[in-house]
């Protein structure tokens, strides 16, 4: 899921308004948030870490997450997928 649909998450699960509040509370500059939302639609490690904190998820589902986000290739992110399945994280795509 892209990291955009990962920052909503967190403000609707937090009851935050604005990005700005998002990246305030979760350590990381406007401009962040921002490119996330147009240039860069996966988030690094780091980010992976503290938005699976904010919203209390295991964080390698994030970054299993992410990386298959990243995935180049159907068999990668195949493989990604099943990650996933096995992490259990299938019910975070319904949330």
């Amino acid at each position: 899921m892209k990291a955009a649909v990962w920052i909503d998450r967190v403000k609707s699960a937090k009851g935050w308004e604005s990005d700005y509040r998002v990246a305030k509370e979760l350590g990381t500059s406007r401009a962040v948030v921002s490119s996330y939302r147009a240039k860069t639609p996966t988030m690094d490690e780091e980010m992976a870490f503290k938005v699976a904190l904010a919203l209390d998820v295991d964080p390698v589902v994030i970054l299993a997450d992410q990386a298959m986000e990243r995935a180049k290739s159907e068999p990668a992110k195949k493989a990604w997928k099943e990650v996933l399945d096995k992490l259990g994280a299938s019910q975070l795509y319904i949330m």
